[in-house]
């Protein structure tokens, strides 16, 4: 059977991506509406057809209480979001994409090194003292929340900003209960408030400014400046909490990669590549089909909800040779879809990809070997929309 929802699939999905690549590649959740797309050249082909796949917002999927899973409406209108750049289709989102990679530019991403160093560093330094530490509480899920809240011009709310970003993607994995449900839509009207405020006062020279002066030259309504605020704090924060947890477990499981890394650290770039690959941040993102279609020799009629499994996709054999393994020689590195695919590839990208280098920079650099605190449990976020680790708790040899 297959069941998304089932505790051993959460926790390590693989299996069942497996079955479903090589059983029912695009197959309908039984009692629902949703079809599961997880062969990368499927993927990859309903990704570049944004015409027919929609990314607008129209419900989420739900485990629910009773035999088959639920699909929930969602509308971001009701607590005054709108759809904007990885929910939007063209041409707003052409627009939306256009503004935002003029605000993203290199030199942005380049400027905040020297702050992630810092970062990393201060947290390091108490981590060595004590010989060990819990590293997503420490350094992966604070990191990215202390520079996106930089970028943004909100560094005094940083406990806020994180508080909210892990009601937004609560609110979108699927499992939550209905309590945690009300309690994370509620989150996200309290976020929005803030969000207009810090809108209509925004630090100068921050990305929030840059927003805000785009309102005011009609390039966005309001709304859609709030909805891309809130889309930068939850998507940039997850999905660079994920890949830096990530990629250091698999560090911890692989000690003389560890070593290799040392004493190569260029080679870190393509080793976080992998980890992008074997450990996608995002499980899947939704589509809505808006006319009959086929994909995969499956057809999908009008108005079905689409699952876009990244972490399937990326461990797809006819894609990726041996694609269970870890390959820093591997052929082209960055063909994988850990940051999505077709004109939504992550708009963040680089920098999560910058954060990670340095963090794993200086841990490397700073220590002999790490490994997992004996008896230590690894469990990662119940999501079926995340691929976070929960906690990590490390032993750390200073170098």
């Amino acid at each position: 059977m297959i069941d998304p929802f089932a505790p051993e699939a959460l926790e390590d999905p693989y299996e069942l991506y497996r079955t479903l690549r090589a059983e029912a590649p695009v197959h309908r959740l039984d009692g629902t509406e949703l079809w599961m797309v997880s062969r990368y050249e499927d993927l990859v082909e309903a990704a570049s057809k944004p015409e027919i796949f929609s990314s607008h917002i129209s419900a989420v999927i739900y485990a629910g209480q009773g035999p088959t899973p639920a699909v929930l409406q969602a509308d971001p209108d009701a607590i005054g979001a709108v759809d904007v750049l990885a929910t939007a289709d063209p041409p707003d989102h052409t627009s939306q994409r256009k503004l935002m990679n003029r605000t993203f530019v290199p030199a942005r991403v380049t400027d905040r090194e020297g702050d992630v160093r810092a970062f990393v560093d201060k947290r390091l330094d108490e981590a060595l003292a004590a010989g060990r530490v819990e590293w997503m509480s420490a350094i992966a899920v604070p990191l990215p929340v202390t520079i996106m809240g930089t970028i943004l011009g909100m560094s005094e709310d940083l406990d806020d900003l994180t508080r909210w970003a892990d009601a937004g993607v609560d609110l979108l994995s699927g499992v939550a209960t209905p309590e945690r449900m009300l309690e994370c839509w509620q989150e996200m009207t309290g976020f929005l408030a803030y969000l207009r405020a810090r809108q209509d006062s925004p630090k100068p020279g921050s990305v929030t400014a840059d927003i805000a002066a785009a309102v005011g030259r009609g390039e966005l309504t309001d709304r859609e400046g709030v909805s891309l605020l809130l889309q930068l704090v939850i998507a940039g924060s997850e999905s660079t909490a994920s890949l830096i947890g990530s990629a250091t477990r698999m560090l911890v499981d692989r000690p003389a990669v560890q070593m290799e890394l040392r004493k190569e650290p260029a080679k870190i770039p393509v080793f976080l590549e992998e980890a992008l690959r074997l450990e996608s941040p995002f499980r899947g993102h939704f589509r809505i089909v808006t006319e009959d279609t086929t994909l995969g020799g499956v057809e999908i009629p009008k108005g079905s909800r689409v699952m876009l499994m990244w972490g399937s996709a990326n461990r797809d054999d006819v894609a990726f040779p041996s694609p269970g393994e870890l390959d820093l020689e591997r052929a082209r590195p960055k063909a994988h879809v850990g940051f999505g695919s077709g004109i939504h590839f992550c708009l963040g990208a680089p920098l999560a990809r910058m954060e990670a280098r340095v963090t794993l920079e200086r841990l490397l650099a700073r220590t002999s070997s790490f490994g997992l605190t004996p008896g230590a449990r690894v469990k990662h976020v119940p999501s079926l929309f995340v691929r976070r680790l929960e906690t990590l708790h490390l032993q750390l040899e200073s170098a």
